[in-house]
């Protein structure tokens, strides 16, 4: 397999994990030809490992950076981390051109606005013209080719990051990924389980 990407790394990564205990993770920049980086960052040994625990997390920086409540994509992010850290062993891919299921900064503000107005998280994509979910996971296949991983668990509720691994040849296993639903995250979470068939239960 041809690469077409660059690799930079290991970086010595310290995190403190959402139990309040640090875990040591290393981390390691992905750049492909289309200029696309993706953060990688793996904790244990992970080519000894039979079945790693891997996350394919995109970014949200109205969650990740302000910490917002209104979905649940930090909560993922810190039980990602914290899970792969119990399993001793994983990997996380953080997409960061995948903002807004890959619409970009621009656009995703456009489309919190239109949920202000009334539309849900597919619709408010639909009023404006725009691909509900238009990510790609092609660049994630092949890091986890680099890393010779061909069997995994993955931690996920979207069975589409399913459907793509397994159509690249790879063997997986879901790990579920439930997070607390609240006041500021229910409607968006209730939709992408009835609009986007995401694995999920409401709870309470």
């Amino acid at each position: 397999m041809n690469k077409d990407f660059k690799k930079i790394g290991p970086m010595k990564l310290p995190v403190l994990l959402s139990n309040h205990k640090a875990a040591n993770f290393n981390l390691f920049l992905y750049r492909f030809a289309d200029t696309q980086d993706y953060y990688v960052i793996e904790h244990g040994n992970i080519k000894n490992s039979k079945e790693p625990l891997v996350r394919i997390h995109s970014a949200c920086s109205f969650a990740h950076v302000f910490n917002s409540q209104r979905c649940d994509c930090q909560a993922q992010l810190d039980l990602a981390m914290l899970n792969i850290a119990k399993h001793r062993c994983g990997l996380l891919i953080y997409a960061w051109q995948q903002e807004g299921r890959a619409v970009g900064f621009w656009n995703h503000v456009r489309v919190y606005m239109e949920q202000d107005k009334g539309e849900d998280t597919v619709s408010s994509y639909e009023v404006l013209g725009l691909p509900i979910d238009s990510r790609d996971y092609n660049d994630a296949v092949q890091i986890l080719r680099d890393y010779k991983i061909y069997n995994l668990k993955l931690l996920t509720n979207n069975p589409k990051k399913i459907e793509a691994l397994t159509d690249a040849g790879i063997k997986v296993k879901r790990a579920p990924l439930q997070t607390k639903v609240n006041k500021n995250n229910r409607s968006q979470i209730k939709v992408k389980i009835n609009k986007l068939g995401h694995i999920l239960t409401m709870g309470k």
